[in-house]
């Protein structure tokens, strides 16, 4: 197209004959650094390639997600990125008979072959699978890396390794972290000491593990208090002690993700071998007590109120968070703040017992 740079002209050809008009982010980074050698390494590399799309989007190639959809958008690092674009439909290029690519691909993915031609894989599944190939033909020394830093050279995105690596193309007997010379880091544990008592008490965010740990006593059952930052929670649950023993339970925030991250926490959690992860009820219970439903700023999924996710907690809780959640409304952990704790005793409060009475805090 007249007046696109270079680099914007290959991203051009990248989105007209994607296959779908919906073109993940991670497509056009790969066809950026394809197209210009000299992005990798750059630290304007990020810079380019917002560039480059904001050319596209003023020629009415493609539309960027909406600035208040902030899920869609990636904001790690400045300038932010979306995570996809969309083709305007008057952009899709002509059908072309498809050109038939051979692939010779390493001893190590004889399976690839197979997998690329009847199980449909994604584009990112493919860049990886190319990736890998490539990687593997270069007999590289076996230095282990961390994960992170190999999908950077590999795919030029830090993160992607991340969810391809939970996903198909490394089931049985397919591709292993140890093919790519790379292994997961596990997150540092950020945890506060309490006492002798057996259990740990795992804490979506920061601010109300620290006042939690504060207004816990040295004699009660929870020993620890451990922050999961909130998605991290499964690669906490993978830093804990090989020989870990302990009861673990859970509060987080009353939303649609904190149910699910607390549900898929629990899954983690006995797949590790740990033990079930279960809800410190009697927070929850306080958080229904105090805490107001509010809506989102963004739109919220919406479930049915009787969803099986809410079966991670007990019977008499479901009722009163599924109306929360079918509602689309929320009630962030925080409510249950230090004003609300000081006016409990915590040597009587029992996190996760059957339902208590605590006091309301003023106010109320």
């Amino acid at each position: 197209m007249i007046g696109l740079s270079p680099l914007a002209r290959h991203l051009a050809t990248a989105v007209t004959t994607h296959r779908t008009a919906r073109i993940p982010v991670g497509v056009l980074r790969t066809a950026a650094h394809a197209a210009d050698l000299s992005l990798a390494g750059d630290p304007d590399a990020r810079r380019r390639l917002a560039g480059a799309l904001d050319e596209l989007a003023t020629v009415g190639l493609i539309r960027t997600p909406a600035a208040t959809t902030r899920a869609a958008w990636d904001f790690t690092l400045q300038p932010p990125l979306p995570n996809w674009v969309q083709r305007l439909t008057a952009q899709r290029a002509p059908t072309a008979l498809p050109v038939a690519v051979t692939t010779t691909w390493h001893a190590r993915l004889s399976w690839a072959a197979a997998f690329v031609a009847n199980e449909r894989p994604t584009d990112n599944e493919l860049a990886l699978l190319h990736a890998a190939n490539r990687y593997l033909a270069g007999h590289r020394p076996p230095e282990i890396v961390p994960m992170r830093e190999r999908s950077w050279e590999l795919l030029h995105e830090e993160k992607a390794l991340d969810a391809l690596s939970r996903g198909r193309l490394f089931a049985a007997n397919r591709l292993t972290l140890a093919d790519l010379h790379c292994e997961r880091i596990p997150l540092p544990l950020v945890q506060w000491h309490i006492g002798d008592g057996s259990a740990a008490l795992l804490v979506e965010n920061h601010t109300t593990a620290h006042s939690l740990a504060c207004w816990l006593p040295a004699s009660g059952s929870v020993g620890t208090v451990i922050w999961t930052g909130g998605s991290q929670l499964p690669q906490i649950l993978a830093s804990m002690p090989a020989d870990w023993s302990r009861p673990l339970s859970y509060y987080g925030d009353l939303d649609l993700r904190g149910i699910e991250i607390a549900a898929d926490g629990n899954h983690h959690a006995q797949a590790l071998g740990l033990g079930p992860l279960t809800p410190a009820s009697n927070l929850y219970r306080l958080l229904l007590d105090v805490g107001v439903p509010v809506k989102p700023k963004t739109r919220a999924r919406i479930i049915a109120a009787d969803h099986a996710i809410l079966n991670w907690f007990p019977p008499d809780l479901r009722a009163p968070i599924g109306v929360i959640i079918a509602a689309g409304q929320r009630i962030p952990q925080e409510a249950t703040g230090r004003r609300q704790l000081a006016n409990i005793d915590p040597s009587e409060f029992d996190l996760c017992g059957a339902p208590a009475s605590p006091p309301s805090p003023p106010g109320r």
